[in-house]
């Protein structure tokens, strides 16, 4: 699909980004400008001797399934952070890693998924320290960030 893209306009690029991967056992999938957040504690923790990283997905569509299955699948726990939130269903990039992996015979023992950064809100480094940590737990499905579960709460 890419060497297709890639023929017809000329030009080659990275749809995923890997960062320290290479020996990981933890490691966060995510988008955007959380990354540069996510990359600074990748580097705190590494300091500690913690084995983590990120895959940081550059496009959604068309989506590089074979990219993404060939940086993951070796790693045990994965966290897919999402800064949005499709009600009624699952935050989207976490339900595609899901999709991806799904009958797979290597894959990851854990793949949770997390929602942070809603409405415009930081992504601090507390909060993808706190996302390393859960990753120690079950597996999690679309588990609020620095969200305070009371304002979601609907009053009578």
């Amino acid at each position: 699909m890419f060497a297709d893209f890639s023929s017809f306009f000329g030009r080659n690029y990275n749809f995923v980004e890997k960062y320290r991967l290479e020996d990981a056992d933890k490691a966060i999938v995510a988008m955007g400008s959380a990354c540069g957040t996510i990359k600074d504690v990748v580097d705190e923790l590494r300091k500690k001797g913690k084995k983590v990283g990120l895959l940081k997905i550059l496009c959604l569509r068309p989506f590089p399934y074979q990219e993404i299955y060939n940086s993951l699948k070796d790693i045990p726990r994965i966290a897919v952070l999402d800064r949005a939130l499709s009600l009624g269903s699952f935050a989207p990039l976490h339900c595609e890693i899901k999709a991806l992996f799904y009958g797979k015979k290597k894959s990851p023992k854990i793949i949770s998924g997390f929602i942070a950064g809603l409405g415009g809100r930081d992504i601090t480094k507390e909060s993808i320290k706190e996302i390393f940590r859960k990753l120690n737990q079950r597996e999690i499905s679309d588990k609020f960030i620095d969200l305070k579960p009371e304002l979601l709460q609907e009053k009578l």
